[in-house]
């Protein structure tokens, strides 16, 4: 198996209002593809899903739970103050503040969103890491 993740999906409520989140709040474009129960966005060479949570119910054959902070997605920023931007217009898009920018024990510089449909989303500038012009990240070699 090659080492790669090739979709993130997270289950919401209500797929529209997190559609509206992603879209007008923070800007992004999902694709052209129309359903009532799955949204994705293109991001560099992954995908993000936002699913029904009746629909991956329905998939799995039994209840979907649900532990906020069980796992986070992130954005990574190339400046602490575009992690302040990109809290800011999180914060106007309709997130809930989980923990404000600020520097973190790590070296970087870190916050915490929740997101519409319950999802964390850290929002952070790490400054061991590079992101090129297309958003990809780099780890070095021995970090």
């Amino acid at each position: 198996m090659e080492q790669r993740l090739s979709m993130v999906t997270l289950s919401v409520q209500d797929v529209a209002e997190t559609r509206r989140f992603f879209e007008q709040g923070l800007g992004w474009k999902a694709n052209n593809f129309e359903s009532d129960d799955i949204v994705f966005f293109q991001t560099g060479g992954s995908v993000l899903a936002i699913y029904s949570r009746q629909a991956l119910e329905r998939d799995l054959g039994q209840a979907a739970t649900q532990s906020l902070g069980a796992m986070t997605i992130a954005w990574n920023a190339r400046t602490e103050s575009e992690v302040d931007e990109v809290f800011s217009q999180a914060m106007r898009a309709g997130a809930i503040s989980v923990s404000r920018p600020a520097r973190a024990f790590w070296g970087g510089y870190s916050s915490h969103v929740e997101i519409p449909g319950g999802h964390l989303l850290e929002i952070a500038y790490n400054p061991f890491w590079s992101i090129d012009d297309a958003g990809n990240v780099t780890i070095p070699e021995g970090t």
